[in-house]
């Protein structure tokens, strides 16, 4: 018997416009109401994450930033995080500028890039959803040294390939954090009034050492009093290779990454099939 489902967001809860589906609502609720424990864990920032959580009823937890914190909601307070340091976030900031290398520093509250580009821009043009509470800030390594705040997580940027494949090289040289190259290059679709505009571009996550979704799980699982076999967990990207393979049950989408695809236990309709309802409504309705 399963208990407890975590499930990614993008590319796994949401379509590939960004929307989360009648049915995919609907499904999740029925699980929520009959005593299973719902828990998003992505890597948006928590303040986007809530939001989601109350439309599908999930009032219980949730993790945020890949893993670096993770929400008690009935509480409303954080219960557990695991961030970067201000002197490794610079030091990352540097060899990024010293290589031409774009990159985006990830806070509690806000998301600080030099400029519009790659991720950034996405996320910007996609403004998540109406009550979505995030703030962007165009500045550059002053402006980070001067804040006192929480660092949750980086991501590199690049067009080009072989400039990104050489930066990932040397980040995986520092002792402190853990890197999460994405093998495949990303695309993303970009709404410019009537018209729609493809970005492509190669990205990796930057945490500290040891945080990631499956970590953060498991923290909860214990206070739960909950396996690791009443797990399933649901995903795309290779961020969420830890918790698929961990799980009781790892569920990987169709439209994700092979390499998650692999090692997943089930392989579940695309994200644009409500792939997460026909989980929920096999496994636990």
């Amino acid at each position: 018997m399963y208990r407890l489902i975590a499930i990614d967001i993008d590319g796994t809860l949401l379509n590939s416009n960004s929307e989360l589906t009648e049915r995919t609502k609907t499904t999740l609720k029925k699980a929520t109401d009959n005593g299973i424990y719902v828990v998003l864990t992505s890597g948006r920032m928590s303040s986007v994450i809530q939001n989601f959580c109350n439309q599908i009823g999930a009032d219980q937890f949730f993790i945020a930033e890949n893993g670096a914190s993770m929400i008690d909601l009935q509480r409303n307070e954080v219960i557990y995080t695991d961030y970067m340091s201000k002197e490794t976030v610079l030091e990352i900031v540097d060899l990024c500028m010293e290589n031409n290398i774009y990159y985006m520093v990830y806070t509690n509250k806000e998301l600080i890039v030099k400029d519009l580009k790659h991720m950034a821009l996405f996320f910007h043009k996609q403004n998540y959803n109406p009550n979505a509470r995030i703030k962007t800030i165009l500045a550059g390594r002053d402006y980070i040294e001067s804040i006192d705040d929480n660092f949750t997580k980086m991501m590199i940027c690049d067009e080009d390939r072989a400039i990104y494949n050489s930066i990932v090289n040397k980040l995986q040289k520092l002792p402190d954090i853990d890197v999460t190259p994405v093998p495949h290059i990303s695309s993303k679709k970009i709404k410019f009034g009537d018209e729609e505009k493809i970005i492509e571009y190669s990205y990796a996550d930057i945490a500290a050492k040891g945080a990631n979704k499956w970590t953060a799980i498991e923290r909860l699982i214990r206070a739960l009093k909950i396996d690791a076999s009443e797990v399933i967990a649901i995903g795309d990207n290779i961020n969420d290779i830890p918790m698929v393979k961990n799980a009781g049950l790892g569920v990987a989408m169709a439209n994700g990454a092979d390499q998650l695809k692999e090692l997943a236990d089930v392989i579940a309709p695309s994200n644009d099939e409500d792939g997460v309802a026909e989980i929920v409504e096999k496994y636990i309705l």
